[in-house]
């Protein structure tokens, strides 16, 4: 293939594409998100640590590893 042939093709996916996407804007409207869901998009999220995720499970008897190597040891 002549590199014009390859410059041709490219072009043409490009215009496939666009077309693609506006088919699909019109089929699916997008949705603003509420002002509730952009301040949790927004927000950094917190992360719990195994001992906290337990609790809020129910889990209170649960050893984290490096506890159970201490118990073992004594």
């Amino acid at each position: 293939m002549s590199v014009e042939v390859l410059k041709d093709i490219r072009k043409e996916l490009k215009e496939l594409r666009r077309l693609y996407k506006e088919l699909v804007e019109k089929l699916i409207p997008t949705e603003q998100p509420t002002p509730e869901e952009r301040k949790a998009i927004e927000e950094k999220d917190q992360i719990a640590n195994e001992k906290e995720l337990m609790k809020t499970l129910g889990k209170t008897n649960v050893h984290h590893k490096d506890q159970k190597k201490s118990l073992r040891k004594t």
